[in-house]
């Protein structure tokens, strides 16, 4: 139902239909949001130890934070080399190798 399509347009998005209407800029964004979804999984599951770990022994600093914070710096390094692979991935199905990132500030 509802549920089951909620959670599957989280992770699947249809990339190359979105690119042949909307273009490619559109279609990385998508991209990047079914990228960030996909890798927040993991993150969201140590979080959840975490705290259950800090409310069953009743300490917010308990001995585990540091390793949780080892486990970020990893995560954030590997969901962006992740993106990396992915976005070279979608530029060379697309076509567009030539493809320059904006940052926006």
């Amino acid at each position: 139902g509802c549920f089951y399509r909620f959670f599957v347009g989280s992770f699947y998005q249809p990339l190359d239909s979105i690119e042949q209407y909307f273009g490619e800029k559109v279609a990385f964004y998508f991209a990047w949001l079914q990228h960030c979804s996909s890798y927040l999984i993991f993150l969201s599951v140590a979080g959840f130890i975490v705290t259950v770990c800090q409310l069953s022994s009743g300490q917010w600093d308990h001995p585990i934070r540091p390793f949780y914070s080892m486990i970020i710096m990893l995560w954030s390094f590997f969901a962006l080399v992740g993106w990396r692979q992915r976005q070279n991935e979608l530029k060379y199905r697309w076509n567009n190798m030539d493809h320059k990132e904006q940052e926006t500030t």
